[in-house]
This record gives structure tokens, C-alpha cells and sequence, in this order.
């Protein structure tokens, strides 16, 4: 059956956010909905959103393009797509796809792109239309009790270096407000060159701030800064993820201070920090191999992975 495809609507939330959490598996209410679209900054990035409708006009799946503010390039675009899973199978996803393909094409479009799981439906049908996996990220998790913490011989060496290292309550405490933005454009520049998705590209201080301590609470006596002299080099930091979990916000060190041990040393600092707060296991995901590798040297398994798949439009 033909479903017809149309551009967003406010009286979409609704059945917006039902498809979006179950497509997605992470609550979310048609308030945060509405939120995060109303903070969206429309004047810098393009964020396209439609439906497929029913007869009655309900909305039975939506699709969505948008430009991401952390990897910006005016001509890449991210998808998101997703079905009603009743009514999977029955071409509402392919009329989707083209209404989005269409506005793709009208704006230029050189790389479309979205993260995807194996053995899925949606993996099923991006294939089928060309995307190539370029990426691949790793879930791993360490349980705490059982982590090795060979925290003196990674200090010794960091230290040996020059390297200072102190958590964010206490560079703000010393330096003030104005190290949170040093903070910040460390987050970016010590991550400049990961594999992902595009290129990654600075988030503006505000909405950087926000996500990392509003929407994430991320936690500043867990977030530990190395410094080498006036110049800060690397960070690594957590937020909460449960009620004795957590997940690793950022572990990053500058291009020319790796290998240096500093990131092993900062890592180890968060460990060290959780164990004594009583958390039970840290989470992350990369598709950094080099930190694949250092986190199963601390101690951390793979327990999932999925593809990062793009379309080279032009």
C-alpha cells in the first residue's frame, strides 16, 4: 500500500515520539521532543523532518535529515528513519527514503550517513540502497572490582613528562570560569582526527555545556584534566548511566602528546575514582582501535559492535 509522505507537523509528537522510542529503545516524552527541537539552531544547521501518514492522516513512520553540529560540513547530512514495527515491510520506509532523497538532492547533497546495528532491518535496507560501511564502533565494558589499577607506575611515568593532572572542580576552583572554555576547546581538538562519522568540528560552548552538565551530568571531581605547564593536553571524564553505572564522556590527549602514557594514566584516574565511590562498571564505545586496544589492556570487554554507513550522493 501507498503511503502518502508529508513535512512534519506539530501535531505529529504524539506518534512521533511512540515510533522514535521504540525504533531508538530510550524514553524519551513528546516534552523533550518538543524541547530539543525548539533549542535546534536552525540559522546555522538544516534539519528536514517528514511523515508518512495513514488515511486519517496518522503518522506510521518518519524520517529525518539533518546536518550535525559536532561534525558539520554543509553538505554532509545524517538519516534518521523509522516504521511503526506493525506495519514494517509494506513500503512506507521506501516512500520515506525518497521523499527524503529528493530533499537530498534539491539541497546539493554530497554524503548522506547514519549508524546502524547489525542484523537489522534498517541495516537491511540501507544496504539495499548503496550504503557502505566506513566505520566501526565498539561497545566495551570493565567491571570495576576486577580492573587492574596499576595507577603508580602510569603516574610515574606521566609525571617523569611534566604532565600535571587535577580534576575540572579544581581547575575551576584555581583558573575560574574561563578554563571551562580551555575545556572545552580541548573536548574538540584532542578528538579532531577520530574515526567517524565526517570530521569532527567544535560544538558551540553553550550546547557543549549544556549536554555535558545539564542533560548528562557529567560529574567535574570525575572529569581529570592533564595539563603541561599553561597548556592543557588531555581529559578524561564520565557521566551517571545508571544507578551504579557509568559512561565515559570523553578520553582524548592532543595528536602530539600521544604515547606518552596520558591517556592510560587519565583513564585510570576515573577508574580509581568510581571504585572508591562504589560504581560497578564504566561503559564505552569507540572506533578508535588504538583506544579499543588500551581499554582491553585495563581490562574491558567487547560486547558489541555496529557500522558507521555512508552514500555518496555527488
Amino acid at each position: 500500500m501507498t503511503r502518502r509522505v508529508r513535512l512534519f507537523a506539530d501535531r505529529d509528537y504524539a506518534a512521533f515520539v511512540r515510533i522514535k522510542t521504540l525504533a531508538e529503545q530510550r524514553d524519551i516524552s513528546v516534552a523533550n521532543a518538543r524541547e530539543e527541537d525548539g533549542r535546534w539552531d536552525h540559522a546555522r544547521y538544516e534539519q528536514v523532518r517528514v511523515v508518512a501518514v495513514d488515511e486519517e492522516d496518522a503518522p506510521v513512520g518518519y524520517g529525518e535529515i539533518h546536518h550535525e553540529p559536532t561534525r558539520f560540513d554543509p553538505r554532509r547530512y545524517f538519516l534518521r528513519l523509522a516504521v511503526d514495527p506493525r506495519l514494517r515491510r509494506q513500503g512506507i520506509g521506501a516512500a520515506i527514503w525518497m521523499q527524503l532523497r529528493a530533499e537530498l538532492d534539491e539541497r546539493s547533497a554530497k554524503v548522506v550517513c547514519l549508524w546502524s546495528d547489525d542484523g537489522t532491518a534498517c541495516r537491511e535496507f540501507i544496504v539495499r540502497r548503496g550504503f557502505i560501511e566506513v566505520v566501526r564502533s565498539y561497545e566495551q565494558v570493565v567491571a570495576l572490582a576486577t580492573a587492574p589499577l596499576q595507577m603508580a607506575a602510569a603516574e610515574k611515568q606521566v609525571a617523569g613528562r611534566g604532565i600535571r593532572v587535577e580534576t575540572l572542580s579544581e581547575l575551576r576552583a584555581r583558573d575560574g570560569e574561563e578554563s571551562l572554555k580551555q575545556v572545552h576547546q580541548l573536548y574538540t581538538a584532542s578528538r579532531v582526527d577520530q574515526p567517524t562519522l565526517g570530521t569532527v568540528t567544535a560544538r558551540p560552548f553553550d550546547d557543549w555545556r549544556r549536554e555535558v552538565f545539564d542533560e548528562l551530568h557529567g560529574l567535574p571531581d570525575a572529569y581529570f584534566v592533564a595539563s603541561d605547564g599553561e597548556l592543557l593536553v588531555g581529559c578524561s571524564a564520565v557521566h551517571p548511566s545508571g544507578e551504579d553505572v557509568l559512561r565515559i564522556l570523553i578520553t582524548g590527549v592532543l595528536p602530539e602528546y600521544r604515547r606518552q602514557g596520558i591517556a592510560r594514566m587519565l583513564k585510570l584516574r576515573v577508574h580509581n575514582w568510581a571504585r572508591a565511590k562504589g560504581y560497578r562498571e564504566i561503559h564505552t564505545s569507540t572506533a578508535n582501535v588504538a583506544v579499543v586496544a588500551l581499554n582491553t589492556a585495563l581490562g574491558y570487554a567487547i560486547v558489541d559492535s555496529w557500522g558507521g554507513y555512508e552514500l555518496a550522493i555527488r
